[in-house]
């Protein structure tokens, strides 16, 4: 119960922002970046940290931060999967269960040949993708059902 009122609070908070549709959105797409890189926790105060240089909405970024911070194993895979596409290998990592945070620590930062090249491509084409995927999906619920949203939460 305690993390459905915490989740419904965060979303309130979220809807009640006095920005504007397209600062909500960018602020929450670019929030979500640094989930698909290992921050080991760090993942939101890197988001408030970008959120602050290129000066869109805090709180969205920080709310996009949050979101992904327990999807990490997911997003981990998905980076290995897409890199193996890009470069034609075969994934390094094939199952949720092979995700090792230190392993995460050393195949990207190792030497190329390890696997870092692999992770880093699909990570990098993982953000691009998921950032205008998540910015249209955010910016078009903001512009069109924020207020029918917000009036369905009070409740």
């Amino acid at each position: 119960m305690k993390l459905q009122r915490r989740f419904k609070y965060y979303l309130i908070r979220l809807f009640r922002l006095k920005a504007g549709p397209h600062q909500v959105a960018l602020g929450l797409s670019l929030g979500f970046i640094p989930n698909w890189f290992p921050t080991f926790g760090f993942g939101p105060i890197l988001s408030l940290g970008l959120a602050k240089i290129t000066r869109v909405n805090v709180i969205a970024a920080v709310i996009g931060g949050i979101i992904g911070t327990p999807l990490w194993p997911v997003f981990f895979l998905f980076n290995y999967r897409v890199g193996g596409l890009f470069l034609k290998k075969p994934s390094e990592v094939n199952d949720l269960e092979e995700v090792e945070y230190i392993e995460a620590v050393n195949d990207t930062v190792g030497s190329i040949q390890s696997g870092s090249l692999q992770f880093l491509t699909g990570a990098l084409v993982n953000v691009l993708v998921s950032s205008i995927i998540l910015y249209i999906i955010v910016y078009l619920i903001f512009k069109k059902y924020r207020t029918r949203i917000l009036s369905k939460l009070k409740y």
